[in-house]
């Protein structure tokens, strides 16, 4: 870091860079519409100053809350980072993706409400439809444009709040995180140590900024001084194959996505080979926010590694909105590894014991790396006592980006805000996740929540799931969700398998579930298995596409009461 630079907050990194290299380029924007436009960091300011005119002129300060429902674009970066310098706190939210309108006005008001939010901001088709189904007044984002401000002297400190940002809801209702400036500062720079951060690095994103993968990204690059391609998701969602067209087009160096869009580009380019893909620039691609497989990492290095693809961009992480973002990262100097394991033992003893690959009984474990600099992680018992080595247990994490609470509910009395067991008194937080360690890397296996238990054995949904598009030889993942739900005559769970109906394509499905109910007593033991075959819309997800396995159990107890 340059010597004499302010480092408070990414704020004060974007008005040092601005004041410094005006000129260098910061972010450039592809919006929706696919227009592209290229912002300096003299002009972002620019943008910035502007908003934050407006916020004044409109009375919205320092403390007060907004939500940001706008498209990934030049309104965003403006409105986003003038709440930022503003010291407004604001959440951002998925935009509505149509159907039932008033569904959608519900959700954001109950977000208002527990957010105590003072505007809502989003584009001005968006205002018109919802504005009279919601409880605080909504505006486009150019009512809060105003003549652009002289940025001096920002109002956020370290220990201000950053944003509110919601939780996944995969196990329950979202919970609003309070990130604050430090955690995110904290964050970065330990990404950037952790992925050995080049000066010539660039970043490449496509990811919903509602999602704290996405958003995180734009402190990153403030933070690190490079510059940004920023894409609206639903290019990638018209066009899978832009966004490496994008790394390739801009040389550029980072660029995270979940696994399944690793997973998509590759069967995209299987069906329409690229012939003009240049990825050999690619040096980091943090993969996380859901369960990483390894076949979707070796499919994804097989399919482009002819483009120039090098064998350690690919890197497995972890992490949550508790800590920020990341909490662990792959060694950015080998290839991704695996550990191969007896699916039987974990499901029996709670232990990862190796196993030779090919194997039926053997599991694929991947590694996510080892902790931050500067940050603790361990994994421990119902007592919180550190296991051994290839023991599973819960996994806790601290250092500087956890956050120290969850935003209150309404009518709490405050003291909610560090609710719910977030912190042990040692300061580690309780991620509510499972997994292992090995010579000091981790290994996540699942949710302690999602845990499926049969006749007294623990086992991981994901693996389920996994060992059953296997069988079925999926061309597509996910195609499965394993559910537990309580035998009501027995002291156990009934394994249920939901099943995408594509599965079935061509195929009779008598004889799949058979298939399947052969390998599951075989490999697991486990008997009794229910089938649902479902379609893929119908399956519940959160807003950045993660099962709702809460929910998918629900859907099967009020079949089963219909069905009675």
């Amino acid at each position: 870091m340059t010597p004499g630079l302010r480092t408070g907050t990414v704020v004060d990194a974007l008005l040092d860079s601005a004041a410094r290299t005006p000129d260098r380029p910061a972010f450039h924007v592809v919006e929706r519409s696919e227009e592209e436009f290229a912002l300096s960091c003299a002009d972002v300011c620019h943008l910035v100053g502007r908003t934050v005119s407006g916020l004044r002129a409109h009375g919205i300060g320092e403390g007060d809350r907004v939500i940001i429902v706008l498209p990934t674009s030049r309104d965003f970066l403006s409105v986003y980072l003038g709440c930022l310098y503003a010291g407004v706190a604001p959440i951002v939210a998925a935009e509505p993706t149509g159907g039932d309108v008033s569904r959608y006005a519900a959700n954001l008001r109950r977000l208002a409400a527990h957010a105590r939010a003072c505007r809502i901001i989003m584009p001005p088709e968006s205002a018109d439809r919802l504005a009279p189904l919601l409880p605080v007044p909504v505006s486009p984002p150019g009512e809060l444009r105003g003549p652009s401000v002289l940025l001096d002297s920002p109002r956020a400190t370290p220990a201000s709040l950053a944003h509110l940002q919601a939780t996944s809801g995969s196990t329950g209702a979202p919970k609003l995180a309070m990130v604050r400036h430090g955690n995110i500062v904290a964050n970065v720079d330990a990404i950037a140590r952790a992925i050995r951060a080049q000066p010539d690095d660039s970043l490449v994103s496509w990811l919903p900024l509602f999602h704290d993968m996405g958003l995180i990204g734009i402190s990153y690059a403030l933070h690190a001084r490079i510059p940004m391609v920023l894409s609206d998701p639903v290019n990638f969602l018209r066009n899978p194959m832009s966004w490496l067209r994008l790394i390739s087009r801009y040389r550029g160096t980072l660029s995270p996505a979940p696994s399944s869009a690793f997973h998509i580009c590759a069967r995209v380019a299987q069906r329409r080979p690229p012939s003009d893909l240049d990825l050999s620039a690619w040096r980091v691609a943090l993969c996380g926010a859901e369960p990483v497989h390894e076949s979707t990492m070796r499919e994804f290095q097989a399919t482009f590694g002819r483009f120039g693809l090098p064998e350690t961009t690919l890197r497995p992480v972890y992490g949550l909105a508790e800590a920020t973002l990341a909490v662990t990262i792959s060694d950015v100097g080998r290839p991704y590894s695996v550990d191969r394991v007896d699916a039987e033992a974990v499901a029996a003893t709670g232990r990862a014991e190796p196993r030779p690959a090919g194997d039926p009984r053997t599991v694929s474990m991947m590694c996510v790396g080892r902790v931050l600099p500067g940050h603790q992680v361990r994994v421990v018992d119902p007592d919180g006592a550190p296991v051994p080595d290839r023991v599973v247990g819960d996994i806790e994490v601290s250092g500087p980006s956890v956050i120290d609470g969850y935003l209150p509910e309404p009518g709490d009395d405050g003291a909610g805000a560090a609710a719910d067991g977030l912190r042990r008194p040692d300061g580690f937080l309780r991620t509510g996740d499972l997994g292992y360690q090995l010579d000091g890397e981790l290994y996540v296996t699942g949710r302690r929540k999602e845990i499926v238990i049969i006749s007294g054995r623990n086992y991981i949904p994901d693996q389920l799931e996994r060992f059953v598009e296997a069988v079925t030889d999926s061309p597509r993942t996910p195609a499965v969700v394993a559910v537990g739900v309580p035998d009501p005559t027995l002291p156990t769970e009934q394994l249920h398998l939901l099943l995408d109906e594509r599965l079935a394509d061509g195929r009779d499905r008598q004889d799949l579930t058979d298939q399947v109910r052969r390998a599951l007593a075989e490999v697991f033991g486990i008997g009794g298995v229910t089938f649902h075959w479902v379609g893929r819309a119908r399956l519940p997800r959160t807003t950045s596409g993660k099962i709702q396995r809460h929910l998918c159990r629900k859907m099967i107890e009020e079949r089963s009461t219909a069905s009675a």
